[in-house]
């Protein structure tokens, strides 16, 4: 499968796709979001909405923002000796969601790769230490592999943030 990543258009419908889990919730709201406030979310520029299509049909979705990362949720030796910030730069991967119908094939995989790929360009032309992310506890070793690490900070709820330092 060979994706592409496009910023969602208004044409394209994100209520046919179905991001809920194999029972029909949607603990995280990664449904709710597509149906009810991507479009609202991109178009007032809250995050920037990508739809990743394999050839033409959509399988998946994903926001990224600018947003900063507190340095007190962070693992001790991830400070900068001799600065005082109290929050880093990063970019937020708010929410991703892959069809039920594309599930495991490496969709999610593939959009990792591509937001740090896209943090680390950004981080070229303007400050960018982080890529940073909230998931469900159940979900954290996805993100492990691509060396994200748990934040010091107790989930929230089924919520967990989750850093990586970009190289």
């Amino acid at each position: 499968m060979e994706l592409d990543y496009d910023i969602i258009s208004p044409n394209d419908d994100l209520s046919l796709l179905d991001f809920t889990e194999p029972d029909c919730t949607d603990p995280l709201g990664v449904d709710e979001f597509a149906r009810t406030k991507a479009i609202k979310y991109h178009e007032n520029k809250i995050a920037t909405v990508r739809v990743a299509r394999d050839k033409k049909e959509i399988v998946a979705y994903f926001t990224v923002s600018m947003s900063a990362i507190s340095v007190n949720i962070l693992e001790s030796g991830e400070k900068v000796e001799g600065a005082t910030p109290i929050r880093y730069p990063a970019m937020l991967l708010g929410q991703l969601g892959v069809d039920k119908k594309y599930r495991g094939k490496g969709i999610g995989s593939d959009i990792c790769n591509f937001c740090l790929g896209l943090a680390e360009v950004l981080g070229k032309q303007i400050a960018c230490r982080y890529v940073i992310l909230q998931t469900g506890v159940a979900r954290t070793s996805l993100y492990q592999k691509f060396e994200f690490r748990m934040s010091t900070k107790s989930p929230v709820g089924k919520k967990i943030w989750m850093y990586r330092k970009l190289a």
